[in-house]
């Protein structure tokens, strides 16, 4: 009888540790990984932490854009931990939001089509003079997936699915653009010049 207790014990303990290895941590993994170019309600949580410590990122307004990447890189600079831009568990811990932090994804609500006019353009001279250099209207550098709308038609942020061309997100405005025409970033003017102007159906992900 109690060789039979201790096999069973055994075997109960084994199981156990076995669980321990396979079942992950959840509270850890839902926590949100944030980069340039997230958006929602926890990049706000983000942001707000961050000015409440002194890394100054600019108005509260749910984009990672370039005040937010630089704010982390500081923070993550001071805080010793690895510097890449990226608010992953590690850095979640060190702004003092531990594993038991119930963070939870923003919803995007309902998605919905728009069909426009878009053109191209690339960071080139010719396609951004007199502006030539700078960064997007959000802040993030001109590059393919970055997108001139009208922000009273698609609002700054969105997440955008433009046949053709692929996933961006509105980003850039432009004196041109309004109503429902958008102007799509291209690696190089020869690949704006070949897209030139269509009429597509794009998807707005809010």
């Amino acid at each position: 009888m109690l060789k039979k207790s201790l096999t069973t014990f055994i075997i109960l303990s084994f199981l156990a540790v076995s669980l321990t290895l396979v079942i992950p941590n959840t509270a850890e993994a839902a926590q949100p990984v944030l980069k340039w170019g997230s958006v929602g309600e926890t990049v706000k949580t983000l942001q707000q932490t961050l000015n409440s410590k002194g890394y100054w990122c600019g108005a509260v307004d749910g984009i990672f854009g370039k005040k937010t990447y630089n704010a982390v890189i500081k923070f993550q600079k001071d805080a010793g931990i690895k510097v890449d831009g990226i608010v992953g568990p590690q850095t979640w811990r060190a702004l003092g939001k531990n594993s038991n932090t119930n963070y939870t994804q923003p919803s995007r609500g309902t998605a919905r089509t728009l069909t426009v006019v878009a053109t191209g353009y690339c960071p080139c001279y010719k396609c951004n003079y007199p502006f030539y250099g700078q960064p997007s209207y959000l802040g993030y550098p001109l590059r393919k997936g970055i997108v001139a709308v009208d922000p009273k038609v698609i609002p700054m942020g969105s997440r955008l699915y433009i046949p053709g061309y692929g996933e961006g997100i509105a980003a850039d405005q432009g004196g041109a653009i309004k109503g429902n025409r958008i102007d799509l970033c291209f690696s190089t003017h020869q690949e704006a010049l070949n897209w030139g102007i269509k009429t597509v159906t794009i998807t707005v992900y809010p």
